[in-house]
Formats: structure tokens, sequence, C-alpha cells
């Protein structure tokens, strides 16, 4: 929105309604004079406060039909905002919106600030506008009304009042100074919208102050039918003592402003909390100790409202939640780069077995990432050796180009790791050898012969998913590529845990079942009986980029990675290293978990005798 232009003209409105205008605008135009620091934010807060745009609370239907044309900020805490927000909504907190606003916060739509239940959102929302942002909402009854799983209303609505007043108590109003602000005239306004917003919000529910209310400047702010109790609203009165000041008319210097003490807090009070958080911030801006009634009337007399009264069956909802938080926008490219490969089942893993190629090798470039002895003593014929370290160097110089690729490793695992490399940097057409060298010939058995094992035990039927959460994703360098990613993780060579490795400490492990939910539930047809406990859901190709799933991995725990044999989990686990997470594949994957019950996707030996080719003279 058109922050200076907008800020510039509520200080000109602000200004002419201080000192007026004279009669030959020409000859005479407005100019401030003598005017005090307290004059001009006064000013400023009540062409805001008395406007049409305050309190300005946007519903959540009308939200979700055009989420799209607003700009979402969430000013919960961390936790929260990551555990669920609105979809595209951007993390803030009062103490760095002025900054967020600046530095990541766009500004091409309309803005809705959303908080737990609404109130808080009110200090933000008239700091925006005070500062220069126009067309700026907070969301009505805040998150709570968006999603019900986030309800903080229900419990709060309350009978606390017991005998409400109904006398007029502003006979009593007496006058008082004004406070004296510190500030120069000149940069008022912004330096105590700032100040305002590091202090944060400023709230006591009637708990609080139920026990000595004449400690206290109360202000009823809605009015004076509702007041004395003869209103629409259901309303039986006001708290004993409070004083009535009508919205939109009532705080301005020529108003009722030289009524509110400065030696006593000031409580104000509305509906439901949202409209009295932006009087609040406006008085506490202008040097009054000022706090906002929690709940509002909905905390005081609820059973008796037929207005402005939080309903959770008509006004709370059950729209999207997205976990975890928002990604940098390098993140979120090279993320996006990646997904589009791993979420592509037409690629990957892209396995194929020996009995499809063993009659047609002349059409393929084999690449054997298998150390030099082992390759020296027997590979495929016409395979070129390469590792980790050497690929992306030997297909720029020594590996032909000319034909699909196929890479081989002992077991077809740490082949994933080299196959989405090269489909990343660009290299079409690339396949692993399923089940790598021991499923070329009935010699090179022993890497899978040796780890077919029932080693999990007791496996786990019920779906943990309920228990994620969401989580920041990794930093990321600006300066990082697809390149720079891909050649970090080769360098880092293949990450992979066997399961006796971590079966005694699995606690300490986030560990990510890649298969679907049936056979993780153990009701599949593969013949698994369920899952490794404590183990999440992700379904294969729809889990793992923005938007779904990824937000819910965490950053301070390293993941485990685990399908049926290990070779889908490589590129997957290769995929999160890329991203910055500690990502480890299960080596063997379900086969060294439970071997003996699968019925697919499994080990079952090689008895074939395919022909080798040695390095001459070994």
């Amino acid at each position: 929105m058109n922050y200076r232009k907008s800020l510039l003209i509520l200080l000109m409105i602000a200004l002419m309604a201080l000192w007026g205008c004279s009669d030959d605008d020409d000859d005479n135009p407005v100019t401030p004079s003598d005017d005090t620091a307290f004059e001009v934010m006064a000013a400023a807060g009540a062409a805001y406060i008395n406007g049409a745009d305050c309190p300005g609370v946007l519903n959540a239907l009308d939200l979700n039909d055009n989420l799209e044309n607003y700009t979402v900020i969430d000013i919960r805490a961390e936790s929260a905002y990551l555990a669920g927000h609105i979809p595209g909504a951007y993390p803030s907190s009062l103490s760095t919106l002025l900054d967020d606003l600046a530095n990541t916060i766009p500004s091409d739509l309309p803005y809705v600030i959303a908080c737990y239940s609404g109130q808080s959102a009110g200090h933000a929302k008239i700091a925006m506008e005070l500062v220069g942002y126009d067309d700026v909402y907070s969301l009505l009854y805040g998150m709570s009304s968006w999603n019900n799983s986030l309800d903080v209303w229900t419990s709060k609505c309350a009978d606390n009042l017991g005998t409400a007043e109904t006398e007029n108590q502003n006979a009593n109003l007496t006058v008082h100074d004004f406070p004296v602000l510190p500030e120069n005239s000149s940069d008022v306004v912004e330096a105590r919208v700032a100040q305002m917003l590091q202090t944060g919000f400023q709230g006591k529910s009637y708990a609080d102050i139920e026990d000595n209310l004449e400690n206290y400047f109360i202000m009823n702010y809605f009015g004076e039918a509702d007041y004395e109790g003869t209103g629409d609203s259901g309303v039986p009165g006001h708290i004993p003592g409070a004083f009535q000041f009508t919205p939109k008319a009532s705080l301005a210097i020529d108003q009722m402003l030289e009524n509110v003490p400065t030696d006593m807090p000031v409580i104000v009070y509305c509906w439901t909390g949202q409209h009295s958080s932006q009087i609040t911030a406006y008085l506490n801006m202008l040097g009054y100790e000022a706090y906002s009634l929690k709940n509002g009337s909905n905390n005081l007399f609820y059973s008796d409202l037929t207005a402005h009264k939080w309903d959770a069956d008509v006004t709370s909802n059950d729209f999207a939640l997205e976990t975890g938080a928002m990604p940098s926008a390098n993140f979120e490219a090279i993320a996006t780069a990646l997904a589009d490969y791993l979420n592509d089942s037409s690629d990957c893993p892209g396995v194929i077995a020996a009995s499809d190629i063993e009659d047609n090798i002349e059409n393929y470039t084999i690449i054997d990432i298998r150390a030099q002895d082992d390759y020296d003593l027997g590979h495929i014929t016409g395979a070129y050796n390469s590792s980790f370290d050497s690929i992306v160097n030997d297909l720029q110089t020594t590996i032909p180009d000319d034909k699909p690729y196929i890479v081989v490793c002992y077991s077809g695992q740490s082949a994933g790791h080299v196959k989405i490399a090269m489909e990343l940097l660009g290299y079409d057409d690339v396949k692993s050898l399923k089940f790598g060298m021991c499923g070329w010939t009935a010699s090179l058995t022993a890497s899978w012969d040796n780890n077919v094992a029932d080693n999990l035990g007791t496996a786990e039927t019920e779906n943990q998913n309920g228990a994620l959460v969401g989580y920041a994703y990794p930093d990321m360098d600006d300066s990082a590529t697809v390149e720079s990613v891909v050649n970090a993780m080769l360098a880092n060579g293949f990450k992979a845990k066997s399961y006796s490795s971590i079966m005694d400490n699995i606690d300490n492990y986030f560990i990510v079942n890649y298969f679907g939910e049936a056979d993780y539930l153990g009701n599949g047809e593969s013949g698994v009986p369920g899952h490794i406990p404590g183990a999440f859901q992700f379904t294969p190709y729809s889990s793992l980029g923005l938007g779904q799933m990824l937000a819910n991995l965490p950053t301070d725990m390293p993941i485990i990675v685990y399908c049926w044999t290990g070779q889908h989990s490589s590129q997957v686990t290769a995929y999160l290293n890329m991203l910055g997470y500690e990502a480890y594949s299960l080596a063997f994957g379900s086969n060294n978990l439970f071997h003996s019950n699968l019925t697919a996707h499994k080990w079952t030996g090689n008895e074939t005798v395919r022909p080798l080719e040695s390095v001459p003279g070994l």
C-alpha cells in the first residue's frame, strides 16, 4: 500500500483538525505553531480512532473467500505460528512489526493482522495506520475464528460481573492535565508508535481488577443506551463506577480526553476487546497508563448478550492451516526445483531391473560408483567407473552423453544419491540399477544376502501423524543454487544408518515412513505388519514439497527415512540433505525390519549369472 503518501495525508488531516484553516489558504498556508508533541500525537491518533477505518475488522469467512487478495500478518508466538497458520501468512510480532514491514512483508495488497483472539492485533492495526500503511484490517476473533482447533474464546466467555450498574457516572468526571511527551513534535508519531509496539499488548482480565475497581479509571467504550442497560444488545449495564465514552466521539482533545486521568491506570472495555485494544494503544501512545479489558463484555455478562457475542458454532470455522515457517525466497526456489523431481513418479526413483537391460546393454551408458578395487575385479561390460567425488567432473570429461544412463552401486542404495544429483544437474533419462550389482549377478549378492532380517520385533500400527508439529525451515545461504547444494551433497557422501545403530535410541530420531498409509498401518497388501514405533507417515510424491509436509520436519534432530529397499529413500535423503536437514536413509529399508512378512518389494536372492568384465592384468 502507499505508505508515505497515506502518512502525509493522515498528518495533514490531523494538523488541520488541530489548528484550523486560514481564511485565505493561498496567502496563509496551514503550518503548526507552538504545537506540543502531545497535541500532534493526539490529533493524529484521534483522526484515526474517530474515523471510518477504526476498528477495521474482517471476518474469517470473507478472508477465506478472498485470501489471495490480502497479505496476512500473524503476530502470535513463533511456536503457535509454526503449529498452524493461515496459508501464506507472514510471521511477525508487535516488537518486530515495523522492521518486518520494511524488509520482508510485501506491500502490494491490503493487510490482515491475525492474533489469537483478535485483541492484540488491534495494537498492530492502529500502529500500522498511524505510520502510514493504509487498508489494514484485523481478523475478527483472531485465529479462534479461522480454525476451531485454535479456539481460545469459548473458555473466556463468562458472567463475571455479578450485578451491573445502570446509573450514569459521567457527572462525576473531572478535568485533568494532559501528559507531557518528551519527543519532538516533528517525529512524535513514529516514535510513540515504535515505543508502544516494543512495550507489547497491554491487557488485563476482569479477575485482575474486580477486587480493587476503585484503583482504576474505567472507560466503557460503547453507546449510552447499552451503558445504562437500555440498549438492544442485552447488556444489563456497566462495571460499577465506569464512565461512558461514546465511540468515535469522545477521545479527541476537544472532546473528553481531558477527563482521562494521568495519576491512575485506565481500563478500557468494549464488546470483545478488539476495539478497546486500539483505544488502549492510542492512550498509551499519549502517555497514559492504559489497559484493554480482555474479552470485553463477553467476559462480564456473556449470557445476557444478544449481539457482539462469541458463538463457536456460528463464528468459528474449519479453514485450512499451514504449518511451519515461511521459507526464504531462495529456499523456496531451490526446494521447488528439487521437489519437481522428487514428486515426479515417472522419474523418481527410476530404478530398472537387470533383466530389462541385459539383452540391450549396448544401448545404455553404465556408471559404476563402487570402489575402484571392486570395479576392477568385475563390472558390467563397458561400465565407466566413477564416484561421489568425481561424478560431476567425469560427466563433463570422460563419460559420454549420447545414451541413457544407468547408475550402479553395490545394493542399489547409494546410487540413489547420484541418480538425483544427475537429474537435478540436467542429465535426463537416468536410471539406477535395482538392487545394484547384487541384482546383476549371483556372485555379488552378499550385500543383500547378509542384510535381510526381522530386526523390528513388534511393529506399531497406530497412526502417529496427529502428533506432527510445524518447524522453521533450515537456513539457506542467499547465494545457494541448485548446483551448489547438489555438489555439497555429493561431497558429503552417502548418508545411511542401519536399524541396529538406532534401535536403542529411537527417540533421538525423527522417523519418516515413506510408503502408503495402508502399509504404514499394517493393513496393506505387501505383508507389512506396521511401522517403526513413533514413525510418521509421508506419502510418496505428495508429502515433501512446500505446501505439503516439508514444514513438519525438524531441524534440531536427525531424520531417518525408510522405504521398502532403501533405494527410494536414498533419493529422499539426498533431497533433504540438499535442503539443509540432517537426514539418513535406513539401510535396506523394510527388508531389514520385517523381511519374513513381506509379500512384495522383497529381496529373494539372485541365482542368475550374468557376465562381468574385469580390468586386464588382475
